[in-house]
């Protein structure tokens, strides 16, 4: 796994703009993927400068609580955010996760809801990255 926060910083940057660019136009299940993405890399980042190692693992709740072990408080409602976000990560791509297709259960409204899940979590984490 890279090692450089300003990778994963830049990373968490350009998945947040594909979701926005899905969003419009309306790849909804696409631009909720890329907002756990988003949430995710940017949480990594966080880990790395308050200098832990990140494990593999693709959970924002579990990055939080890496967070949270490094001295780095988590407020409720971020770690509810990052709850509903880990749930895209499967069920934004596979039909298995969702019972069906993911373009038939995903819609603007849950798109625009990640998306604002995904900049608290990086609102949120932007002070995880000041050392």
């Amino acid at each position: 796994m890279k090692m450089d926060p300003a990778w994963w910083t830049r990373a968490s940057d350009r998945d947040l703009g594909m979701a926005q660019g899905l969003r419009e136009l309306g790849f909804y299940e696409g631009a909720a993927f890329h907002c756990q993405q988003a949430a995710e890399k940017i949480l990594k980042a966080a880990v790395l400068v308050r200098g832990g190692a990140t494990q593999r693992t693709y959970s924002c709740t579990e990055l939080l609580e890496f967070l949270a072990d490094l001295g780095l408080p988590v407020p409720g409602e971020i770690a509810t955010q990052a709850r509903k976000l880990d749930l895209h990560y499967v069920d934004s791509r596979y039909p298995n996760g969702v019972g069906g297709a993911p373009d038939k259960f995903y819609d603007r409204n849950i798109a625009d809801e990640a998306i604002a899940a995904c900049q608290a979590i990086r609102e949120f984490a932007a002070k995880g990255l000041e050392r």
